[in-house]
């Protein structure tokens, strides 16, 4: 087992991954670089204060942007902001100050939503006396809408998929994300029967007089593979295809696996504690008692019906087990797969969601029902 990253080591992570990957994904390199030079640990108080404190200026920006009718300005002023806000309650919330962080970065992120094209609708369903709220954008034009209903994993919260919603528009698709079981507002803690919320989001966009219901997909990214490829199986009758990008299935829930990953090298810090987080407990030792449970193979669901499955990752994944793509391609109805040899988590590269948009586009076709180029 590796050890956990020293401070040094995390600060020049966070600049490596300026621009590029969570929890900098919003800012540049040198933005990041203020940020770092006054971080002096990891404990939760102290890392929310010094990424919040640079939001302020840009929220103010933000509104004077407003003030003056320059909506691009105030746009990327707020999503500058929600950057910051992101990175301070990151990778969960560990601390009051990340929780307000939270909210704030939620706030920011839906001031600059009201200048998205097309437009963002926050949308409330009911949802067990409590509520599923979920990121609604729908391409516009006649006729009804082919979907892609996608959520991230113990980290990537709805409103970081903003760069994948994007893509996905870009692409010819409309768009429904939501936060999944035990992160963000999602409305009940992981568990072996927590797909539900799934269903009931489903539920929803089935009836929408703007979404084709013969023609929605699923997407879950990291730990969100495992909820789509359940939600391939529970709900195989509803759905076009689901994509498996980077989330196990039964191996990487196993003890040996938890306790080998907890320090895995493509994971910033606490990979452990934020997987516990996501079932309401707090401790590795906690998790690791309860993550068996969760097995879909041990559950019996893997040799039932399912929906078509995409299944993408790298080989060289410190955080979930190839094999776990294997067992699934071993298993039920034939799959595609996509395996990238020399890449880590998910196997990142820029191919990696150009292989999920082709295969979503040979499943869903175009807004006018016919196989986008």
């Amino acid at each position: 087992m590796r050890p956990p990253k020293t401070l040094d080591e995390i600060k020049s992570t966070l600049l490596a991954r300026a621009g590029r990957g969570n929890p900098v994904r919003g800012l540049s390199r040198e933005e990041v670089e203020a940020v770092v030079a006054r971080l002096q640990s990891v404990d939760p108080d102290h890392w929310a204060k010094v990424w919040s404190d640079p939001a302020e200026p840009w929220l103010a920006k933000a509104k004077e942007a407003e003030k003056s009718g320059g909506n691009e300005g105030a746009r990327e002023s707020y999503l500058k902001a929600y950057a910051y806000f992101a990175a301070a309650r990151y990778p969960a919330l560990f601390s009051p100050a990340m929780e307000q962080a939270y909210v704030r970065a939620r706030d920011a992120y839906q001031k600059a939503s009201r200048y998205f094209d097309p437009p963002l609708e926050v949308v409330r369903i009911p949802f067990e006396k409590k509520e599923i709220v979920g990121y609604l954008r729908l391409r516009s034009g006649e006729g009804k809408q082919p979907l892609v209903f996608h959520w991230g994993g113990i980290d990537g919260w709805k409103e970081e998929r903003q760069g994948n919603t994007e893509a996905l528009i870009q692409a010819g698709f409309s768009s429904f994300c939501i936060d999944g079981p035990g992160t963000g507002e999602c409305p009940i803690l992981a568990s072996p029967t927590a797909e539900r919320v799934f269903s009931v989001a489903i539920d929803y966009l089935v009836q929408h007089p703007k979404v084709d219901p013969e023609r929605i997909a699923v997407v879950g990214s990291s730990f969100g593979g495992y909820w789509a490829t359940k939600v391939a199986h529970v709900e195989a009758a509803r759905l076009r295809g689901a994509v498996n990008w980077g989330g196990g299935v039964h191996f990487f829930l196993q003890p040996a696996w938890l306790r080998e990953s907890q320090f895995a090298s493509s994971y910033l810090f606490n990979l452990s504690e934020t997987r516990a987080r996501i079932l309401g407990l707090k401790t590795v030792d906690e998790f690791i008692a309860a993550a068996a449970s969760m097995s879909l193979l041990d559950q019996g669901w893997l040799n039932r019906p399912s929906a078509p499955m995409l299944l993408v990752n790298g080989r060289k994944d410190e955080q979930v087990p190839i094999n776990d793509l294997y067992l699934l391609l071993e298993h039920g109805a034939p799959k595609e797969a996509r395996i990238f040899p020399d890449a880590g988590h998910m196997g990142k590269s820029p191919d990696a969601l150009h292989v999920v948009i082709a295969w979503l586009k040979k499943r869903l076709g175009g807004s006018g029902g016919q196989d986008l180029p």
